[in-house]
C-alpha cells in the first residue's frame, strides 16, 4: 500500500509541475493578444483534424470534431441505467476545452496505451500502431506472435500477470490511458484508483453490438485516440466492401435455409441464442433457419434439455457447443448428443479455428477486425457451394 501511495503522489506531482511551469511562462509573456497571435502556434479557427471518422454501424460510441479537439462519447447501455461518458481528446500542445475533469481529458495522439482485452489488440496491428501499445492483460491469452514478441522484449508489459489487474504495475508503467471492457457494474475499485491518479479507463462495449460490422467499427475508437483516422477509414472501407459482397451473394443465391441449434446443456438448463442476439444476427445474415428466431431476447434464452433435444434430432447443424473442441468432449457431457443429426453427419462447429494451447483464441482477437472473413466462414459452413475456394479460418468442425 505504501508503494502504491508513493506512486500516486509522484504522478500527482508530475501533473502539477507542468501546469505551474505554464503559469510562470504566461506571467513572463504577459497577456498581450498580439504576442499570442505572433507565436502562430495555435489557430482557434483551424480544423486540425481534416481526416475524420464517422460511426455508421456501432451503437456503443460516437465521435464529434471541434477544431482542435474531439468529443468521444461512450454509451453505457449495459448498466441498470443508460448513461454517457464523454471525453475530450485534445490535440497535443493546444488548449483543453472547459468543463472536462482531468481524467476525462486526453492529449492526442496518446503515446502509451494499455489494453485489458484481446479484442482490442488487432486494432493496433491494422492501424500500424503497435508502438503505442505498452500493456496487455495477460500474455498467455494473446494470439498474435508479433504482440507476444513485444511482451518478450519488454516493449509491452503484462498488466494482469496473475489474472487480476495490478494497479501498481499500471501506475509505474507510464501508460496514459487504459482500454477496458464495459460490463454491468464494471466500475471496479481498481479502475477508480487509476482514474484518481489521472489515467482514464475507457470501457469498450463492443460485445453489445448488433452485428459484425458494428463490433469491428470499434477500431475507430482506437484510431481517434492515436490520430489514425486516415488508416482506419481506408481499412474499414475495404472490409465493408468485402462484407457487402458476401451479403449480396447470399441474398441472390440462397433459397433454402438449413436448420441449426446453438449452445449446449448445462445440467438441466440449455441456454440458446435469443432472436435479437449478436449470435443469431450472424446466422441471419447467412439465411439460416433457427427455431427461436422470433424470440425478442438480445442475450440467451433458458430452455430445458428436452425442448432443445427435440430440435437437435432434426437440425442440420449445431453451432458453438460451449467450449467443446472435439465430438468426444461433447459426448462426455451427455451421450444423448450422439442422437443429433448434426453429430451423425459431422456438422458440429465451434470457434476454434485459430486457438493457442495457452488459452488464446484468435476469433476474439484478429476476428474482431475481420468481420468479412467470419461472415465467409459462416456462409461456407451453411452454403458451401457459394464459396468453393474459401477455407475456414475462425470456425472449425468438431472431429
Amino acid at each position: 500500500m505504501k508503494k502504491l501511495i508513493s506512486i500516486l503522489n509522484h504522478r500527482r506531482a508530475v501533473y502539477t509541475l507542468p501546469w505551474f511551469a505554464v503559469f510562470l511562462l504566461c506571467l513572463s509573456c504577459g497577456s498581450s493578444d498580439s504576442n499570442s497571435k505572433a507565436s502562430g502556434l495555435f489557430d482557434p479557427n483551424k480544423d486540425y483534424f481534416p481526416e475524420k471518422v464517422a460511426i455508421d454501424y456501432a451503437i456503443g460510441f460516437d465521435v464529434q470534431y471541434h477544431g482542435h479537439w474531439k468529443e468521444l462519447q461512450l454509451f453505457r447501455h449495459y448498466n441498470d441505467f443508460v448513461d454517457t461518458i464523454v471525453y475530450a481528446l485534445v490535440l497535443r500542445g493546444t488548449p483543453a476545452p472547459a468543463g472536462f475533469a482531468a481524467n476525462r481529458t486526453l492529449e492526442v495522439p496518446v503515446q502509451q496505451l494499455g489494453s485489458l482485452s484481446t479484442t482490442h489488440l488487432a486494432m493496433f496491428e491494422v492501424l500500424d500502431a503497435l508502438d503505442h501499445l505498452k500493456g496487455v492483460e495477460t500474455a498467455q491469452y494473446v494470439s498474435s506472435n508479433t504482440i507476444q514478441q513485444l511482451v518478450s522484449k519488454g516493449e509491452a508489459i503484462e498488466l494482469a500477470p496473475s489474472g487480476m489487474l495490478n494497479t501498481e504495475i499500471v501506475l509505474a508503467s507510464g501508460i496514459q490511458a487504459l482500454l477496458g471492457v464495459g460490463y454491468p457494474n464494471s466500475q471496479n475499485d481498481n479502475y477508480q484508483v487509476l482514474e484518481s491518479a489521472g489515467i482514464p479507463v475507457l470501457l469498450n462495449a463492443d460485445w453489445q453490438e448488433k452485428d459484425l460490422l458494428g463490433r469491428a467499427e470499434w477500431l475507430k475508437l482506437v484510431a481517434v485516440l492515436l490520430n489514425k483516422e486516415k488508416e482506419a477509414n481506408a481499412y474499414f472501407e475495404e472490409i465493408v466492401k468485402e462484407y457487402q459482397s458476401v451479403l449480396n451473394l447470399v441474398e441472390n443465391e440462397v433459397e433454402k435455409s438449413p436448420l441449426t441449434i446453438t449452445g449446449i446443456a448445462n445440467g438441466d438448463a440449455w441456454y440458446v441464442a435469443g432472436g435479437n442476439s449478436f449470435t443469431y444476427r450472424m446466422l441471419q445474415t447467412a439465411k439460416v433457419a433457427y427455431p427461436w428466431s422470433n424470440n425478442e431476447s438480445t442475450g440467451s434464452i433458458k430452455l430445458d434439455f428436452e425442448t432443445v433435444y427435440a430440435y437437435g434430432l432434426k437440425a442440420d447443424y449445431w453451432m458453438v457447443p460451449s467450449n467443446a473442441k472435439t465430438l468426444g468432449e461433447v459426448l462426455q457431457r451427455d451421450s444423448r448428443y450422439a442422437d443429433f443429426k448434426a453429430f451423425k453427419t459431422g456438422k458440429v462447429y465451434n470457434v476454434y479455428g485459430k486457438y493457442t494451447e495457452g488459452g488464446g483464441n484468435d476469433y476474439y482477437e484478429s476476428g474482431i477486425v475481420q468481420p468479412h472473413v467470419i461472415l465467409k466462414d459462416i456462409v461456407k459452413i451453411f452454403h458451401p457451394q457459394l464459396l468453393p475456394n474459401h477455407e475456414l479460418v475462425y470456425y472449425a468442425p468438431l472431429r
